[in-house]
């Protein structure tokens, strides 16, 4: 097939999944033309012969200063060129705002299959509010297909949009060669204590970083030799630093930010530590996994598709943060549950969520998208 893939460029999300479902399509043989407004985080280093990345190119006019460039005519004037220039079979939008209407618009022009991916923020949170609901909701009546990363956000959609098209959850493609258990001595960064917590997120309010640096300080208590390894940037990650400050914990905490590799961290984790106060799906509570780490999370969202109470980690309830410390003690207490729960973590992860695996869904939603026409 020759498919068009629209997807952000950023480190995480939607991004990296559209990105690495577009690597998996492009070793199994397909035309891939991946389109953004600049170089996905994944294609920085190397790309696959099958791939063409197609950028968006962003006006700059007076008139639209106070604005900003109009993007999503823009994109759908990008979409509509690709189309016609490379005759692709289909078009893929991973979220669906701004560039789900983007598609609709080149659908309309030229006729072209549409394909759209909700991953989270774009149903849970932009795309219930009224400036947006009313497009969005048209939009994915009037596309080919829809599908979406989890059981839970297809319950979201099905509740807060009007779609009347069939949703197909397609779960997020891990790279589970990438990431996997490895040698901690690999690791670029020097571990300052033998056990540690991870937490990797962007440190928006909803990843409710502070609420970890605050439980945290509750194990250095009983485990002053422990350490808290935080990877990440945003808007929290000063206030994380001065909670652990301010608790007297900071030594025992080492903030990373962006990581162009994490598959080290995780090996150097007793655990990675969430706190959510939403997930879609949980990509790096599943990289995680890979890696044979146990997870510990909130019961929120996606969550428990993807992570199983007790068998390789520990779900807890939002905000219990009685309940979340005395999960991790007992990892770090029983290192052979942190081994068997790490082990069943992969298994999960190579059944359910192996990028390949993942890849071939695809390509059957694809055909039945097709066949609708």
């Amino acid at each position: 097939m020759k498919i068009g893939i629209n997807c952000f460029p950023t480190v995480g999300g939607s991004g990296i999944v559209a990105t690495q479902l577009a690597i998996e399509l492009a070793k199994k043989g397909h035309d891939i033309h991946l389109i953004s407004y600049d170089t996905p985080f994944l294609l920085r280093t190397s790309r696959h012969p099958n791939i063409t990345l197609d950028l968006v190119d962003i006006l700059s006019y007076p008139l639209f200063r106070d604005i900003g460039a109009p993007y999503t005519i823009l994109a759908a004037s990008k979409l509509v060129n690709i189309v016609k220039k490379w005759d692709l079979d289909l078009l893929h939008i991973h979220y669906a705002i701004p560039v789900g209407v983007s598609a609709y618009i080149a659908k309309n022009i030229t006729k072209i299959p549409v394909g759209i991916t909700a991953h989270g923020s774009d149903i849970h949170t932009l795309g219930v509010d009224p400036a947006y609901n009313p497009v969005i909701s048209h939009v994915f009546e009037n596309v080919d297909g829809l599908s979406t990363v989890s059981d839970y956000l297809k319950g979201e959609i099905e509740a807060k949009f009007s779609a009347k098209n069939d949703i197909e959850v397609l779960y997020n493609p891990i790279d589970t060669e990438k990431y996997r258990k490895i040698d901690v001595q690999l690791c670029d960064f020097r571990i300052k204590y033998e056990k540690n917590f991870v937490h990797v997120s962007n440190f928006r309010p909803i990843k409710n970083a502070p609420f970890i640096v605050e439980s945290f300080a509750e194990i250095v208590k009983n485990y002053p030799e422990v350490g808290l390894i935080m990877v990440g940037e945003g808007p929290e990650r000063k206030k994380c630093e001065d909670i652990a400050n301010k608790l007297g914990i900071r030594e025992h905490v080492s903030f990373q930010g962006v990581r162009t590799s994490i598959t080290p961290i995780y090996n150097c984790g007793s655990a990675l530590l969430s706190a959510s106060t939403n997930e879609s799906f949980g990509l790096t509570i599943a990289e995680a996994m890979s890696c044979e780490s146990p997870v510990i999370a909130p019961n929120v969202g996606g969550i428990p598709e993807v992570l199983d109470h007790k068998i390789n980690g520990f779900i807890y309830e939002l905000g219990n943060k009685t309940e979340f410390v005395e999960y991790m003690s007992a990892l770090l207490d029983d290192e052979n549950l942190v081994k068997k729960m790490g082990e069943k973590g992969r298994r999960k992860v190579i059944e359910k969520f192996e990028s390949s695996k993942i890849a071939d869904k695809y390509v059957e939603w694809y055909s039945k998208t097709l066949d609708k026409l």
